[in-house]
């Protein structure tokens, strides 16, 4: 689980970051990111996903692969956001899309 001193919350965080923040895309996913003190994570799962168990599912193994990442992910503000297409991939293919997302910001610091 991701702890609560590193999770992005608020409404308005999250629109400050989207129309401020750095875009980019993979196949299933989209990733916004604003540098800065701190380290915070958003997610959003939309209802083009599917219905609330399979955005719940999504949410879930999301927040399980950034938790796993939080050590290699430099400072900012970032937001997470599922593409339709999502709900078909396994938490692997998930964690596989947000290092390459990571990666291609340069927010990903490599494996010593």
């Amino acid at each position: 689980m991701l702890a609560k001193a590193f999770r992005l919350r608020l409404r308005g965080s999250f629109t400050y970051v989207r129309a401020h923040g750095a875009k980019f895309n993979e196949r299933a996913l989209s990733y916004v990111v604003l540098r800065g003190k701190g380290k915070r994570v958003g997610f959003i799962v939309s209802n083009k996903i599917g219905k609330a168990t399979r955005r719940n599912l999504v949410k879930r193994r999301m927040r399980a692969a950034a938790a796993e990442l939080l050590g290699r992910i430099g400072s900012g503000q970032m937001i997470f956001i599922a593409r339709p297409g999502i709900d078909r991939l396994t938490y692997a293919e998930i964690k596989s899309q947000m290092e390459t997302l990571l990666h291609k910001a340069d927010m990903l610091a490599s494996d010593i």
